[in-house]
């Protein structure tokens, strides 16, 4: 998720906890997930991506040594470009339908708008020592909260990882992120992402964010793959 993957604004998400995988982008800021990727979005090693396909994430707060919430991601549709995933949170009612592109980079969840996307996505095909960035704007939709923010990323490693879903080749890759409110750029956020993908489930395994505002630590969140279903 690769859950994120579970980043930027997401202040007025407490409902969906930055958990959520608009990875967001940091799926970063609140606690929260993976440019262009090509063809493989859907053409993975194990098949294409399929509505359906699920991913099961358990969430820690690393700072209280405290387990949280878990989340559920379900492709809902697809299309040529995009994907839409429908997002739950065990325990609370109602869903949100987050839109990714085909690097799974969130574009929308319905409060919050990037543009061109949230960067929290991949860059495929991964290789070590591959490197990728971008510049982006977000806005709220309800509030008109505008930040601008830039991430840049890079596959440090292949790894294998073992999850309550089982043992998973993946590419590990670190991302740093600065986010500015565009009212106050004095206001800066920075976060530290470091996600393990895995090609064959098309999401990620394992996510660690820690989110410093105004040079202060204020979170430590870590997402792991409890459980994945594919799709029929």
């Amino acid at each position: 998720m690769r859950a994120g993957q579970r980043g930027l604004p997401l202040r007025g998400r407490k409902k969906i906890q930055a958990t959520a995988l608009c990875a967001i982008l940091w799926i970063g800021f609140a606690f929260a997930y993976p440019s262009n990727v090509g063809a493989q979005f859907f053409q993975e090693a194990d098949g294409a991506v399929r509505v359906g396909d699920r991913w099961v994430y358990d969430t820690r707060d690393e700072m209280a040594g405290l387990p949280k919430e878990t989340y559920t991601e379900i492709v809902a549709q697809l299309s040529a470009d995009e994907a839409v995933v429908n997002l739950t949170l065990s325990g609370r009612d109602g869903a949100v339908y987050v839109t990714y592109d085909r690097g799974w980079n969130c574009i929308d969840d319905l409060i919050w708008r990037f543009s061109p996307s949230n960067g929290g996505g991949v860059s495929l095909p991964l290789s070590v020592g591959k490197t990728w960035g971008l510049e982006l704007d977000a806005s709220n939709n309800l509030t008109g909260e505008k930040f601008r923010a830039s991430s840049s990323s890079k596959v440090v490693a292949q790894e294998n990882v073992t999850t309550a879903a089982g043992t998973f080749d993946t590419f590990k890759i670190e991302r740093k992120v600065r986010q500015f409110d565009a009212a106050d750029p004095s206001k800066l956020t920075e976060s530290q992402i470091v996600l393990w993908y895995a090609p064959q489930i098309n999401h990620f395994v394992r996510r660690t964010t820690l989110v410093k505002f105004q040079d202060r630590t204020r979170s430590i969140m870590s997402e792991e793959l409890a459980d994945f279903t594919r799709g029929p």
